[in-house]
C-alpha cells in the first residue's frame, strides 16, 4: 500500500494502525497467490474480500480480514506444498500442524505480530499460533442447504470450542463435557474427528451441482452456491494486487449477502469482533501473560 495514513474512505474513518494492519494480510495474500499460481490451484476471494474487491477495488474500510476460498481438491494440495515455500517468518496453520487448532479451514499466519480475540487467552495457554492471519476455506460438494451434514458440522464445531475454550459456569461446563463423551466418544482427539469429516463430502456426496463452505462454521449453511458459478474466474484490482473472482461473482454475492453494494447502517465491525493487533510484538512475547492483563488489552482499541 502507498498511503499509510488516516484517511477517511467511503464515510468510514480509516486509520493508519488498520492499513499497517491490512499491509501485513497483504503481504501473506501475496505469497499465497505466487503459490497457487505457480502449482495452477484454483482459489477465489470470499465473503468481505469479494464485496471489497467489487464495491472498493481493496478491504472494506471497516473490516480487517483477508478470505479466500478454493475447491477441496486444490486445497488439500495446497495444504501439501505451502511449507516448502514459506520461510520461518510465516506458518500454515491447520489442524495437522497445530495440536489445538479445532477449525475446518486452514490459516496462514505471520509468526512476528499478535492478533487476539477475546477468546485468544485460552489459545496463549495451547501455545497456538496467534499471529496476523488470512482464512483459506476449502469447499465442498453438497446436496442442498439443509444437508444433513452440514448440521452435523456444526454441532461437532460448538462441542470442540466448548473443549478448548471451556465454558465458565461449571455446570454448563459438566454438561457440555458429557455431551462431548456422548457425541464423540473419550480420547478421540479433535485433530482425528476434523480428519475423518473432511473426507465426509468428498465419499458422501459426487457430482452434485451445489458447492458450499461446510468446514466447522456455525451460521455458514447460507453459503451454498450453484458450482457452475466458480467454473471461470477473472482478475479484479484489490489494493495493490490483481486477486482471482469468480465471473458469477454477482450471483455468488446476491446468495450470500443480498444487496451486496449497500452499506450497513452503522459502519465498522468485523465478524471476529473485537480484536487486539500489536504489529511490532510477536504473539510469543505475552505467553505469561494473566488473564486480567489480557483483558486489559480491549480496553483502549483505537485502529
Amino acid at each position: 500500500m502507498n498511503n499509510l495514513l488516516d484517511e477517511v474512505i467511503s464515510g468510514f474513518n480509516v486509520t493508519s494502525q488498520r492499513k499497517r494492519i491490512w499491509q501485513k494480510e497483504l503481504d501473506i495474500l501475496k505469497i499465497y497467490i505466487d503459490i497457487c499460481e505457480k502449482n495452477n490451484l484454483s482459489y477465489f476471494a470470499a465473503g468481505g474480500t469479494l464485496i471489497g474487491a467489487i464495491r472498493h477495488n481493496g478491504f472494506i474500510p471497516w473490516d480487517d480480514d483477508i478470505d479466500i476460498m478454493m475447491p477441496r481438491q486444490d486445497y488439500e494440495k495446497f495444504l501439501e506444498i505451502a511449507p516448502k515455500y514459506l520461510d520461518n517468518k510465516y506458518f500454515l496453520q491447520y489442524y495437522k500442524t497445530e495440536k489445538y487448532y479445532y477449525n475446518g479451514h486452514a490459516q496462514i499466519r505471520d509468526n512476528e505480530t499478535t492478533c487476539f480475540t477475546k477468546n485468544s487467552y485460552y489459545d496463549i495457554l495451547h501455545d497456538k499460533n496467534c499471529g496476523v492471519f488470512i482464512d483459506i476455506f476449502p469447499y465442498d460438494e453438497v446436496s442442498g442447504e439443509n444437508d444433513k451434514l452440514v448440521k452435523k458440522l456444526i454441532m461437532y464445531k460448538k462441542l470442540f470450542i466448548s473443549e478448548v475454550a471451556p465454558d465458565p459456569n461449571k455446570i454448563k461446563r459438566c454438561l457440555k463435557k458429557i455431551l462431548y463423551k456422548i457425541k464423540i466418544g473419550n480420547g478421540k482427539k479433535c485433530q482425528k474427528i476434523i480428519e475423518d469429516i473432511n473426507r465426509l463430502p468428498s465419499e458422501t456426496y459426487k457430482n452434485q451441482n451445489k458447492v458450499a463452505l461446510i468446514t466447522f462454521m456455525p451460521g455458514y449453511m447460507k453459503n451454498v452456491w450453484n458450482k457452475e458459478w466458480f467454473n471461470e474466474f477473472e482478475y479484479h484490482q484489490f489494493e495493490d494486487i490483481q486477486i482471482r473472482i469468480p465471473k458469477a461473482y454477482d450471483e455468488v454475492l446476491k446468495t450470500e449477502f443480498n444487496n451486496y453494494m449497500e452499506f450497513p447502517k452503522n459502519l465498522g465491525g468485523s465478524i471476529h469482533g473485537e480484536c487486539y493487533f500489536d504489529l511490532d510484538k510477536s504473539y510469543k512475547e505475552y505467553k505469561n501473560i494473566s488473564k486480567e492483563e489480557f483483558d486489559k488489552l480491549f480496553d483502549n482499541i483505537t485502529y
